[in-house]
């Protein structure tokens, strides 16, 4: 077999980096779906609305930490950078995060 052939084989898996967006991508879909589904609006919640709605996020955000550190083992040398672990798809999150939980209560509004 020649060497090309051999490093070719070797790339078969998806990258880490790529691994985390799309997890970091379904987490946020989840977390809109359960911002919506858990009912969290002003008229339930009040003004305790936002707060328990950026504290879902930031649950669901944290979990993808867990998930990626602990249950993946991935780390500065397969994410290539310190923390790349935690910001890595941090904006991807926040944007869909927000874009799934404001079309939700559109739509059921």
């Amino acid at each position: 077999m020649s060497q090309t052939q051999t490093q070719t084989q070797g790339k078969v898996g998806k990258k880490p980096a790529s691994i985390v967006y799309w997890l970091r991508l379904l987490l946020a879909v989840a977390a809109g779906f359960a911002n919506h589904y858990l009912g969290i609006s002003e008229v339930n919640f009040g003004e305790l609305a936002f707060p328990l709605a950026v504290g879902i996020g930031i649950v669901f955000y944290l979990l993808s930490i867990i998930i990626v550190r602990n249950v993946l083992h991935y780390g500065e040398v397969e994410l290539k950078g310190k923390n790349k672990y935690i910001t890595l798809g941090g904006g991807t999150f926040i944007v869909l995060w927000v874009m799934v939980a404001v079309l939700l209560n559109t739509l059921a509004g």
